[in-house]
């Protein structure tokens, strides 16, 4: 599978909430304040106003449901694997920007870390 980078975002976050324990794990949101993205075809800013909806499984995996103004994407986060935390992410994009339209027809994947800074997410277009 070949792949090129399509951005790196990066994300600003207020203190998460616990929302507590449900019939798919705990969920925990973290609430997005605002953030950047950039790429050779795109960049910008993330707006706040947007949320991380994890569940935190029972084999400690937490699935994320990351949703911002231009761009949905989920993925999962296994904070006890080696090097952990460790996140992948399948972006889905939807725009009505002519300019950007080219996002609302590719697939992408991504990877992401904690910094101490806020989250960063890498996301590669699949060719």
């Amino acid at each position: 599978m070949r792949s090129r980078p399509l951005m790196t975002l990066r994300l600003k976050t207020a203190p998460t909430q616990d929302i507590g324990a449900g019939p798919h794990g705990t969920r925990v949101t973290f609430p997005i304040t605002g953030g950047s993205f950039e790429g050779d075809r795109l960049r910008g800013k993330v707006l706040s106003g947007g949320d991380d909806w994890t569940i935190k499984r029972s084999d400690g995996v937490m699935e994320l449901d990351l949703r911002i103004t231009l761009q949905t994407f989920e993925g999962i986060r296994d904070d006890g694997a080696p090097g952990a935390p460790y996140f992948r992410t399948v972006p889905r994009f939807e725009t009505a920007e002519p300019k950007y339209s080219f996002l609302n027809r590719l697939l992408a994947v991504g990877t992401g870390e904690i910094r101490a800074d806020g989250p960063v997410h890498v996301i590669e277009e699949i060719l």
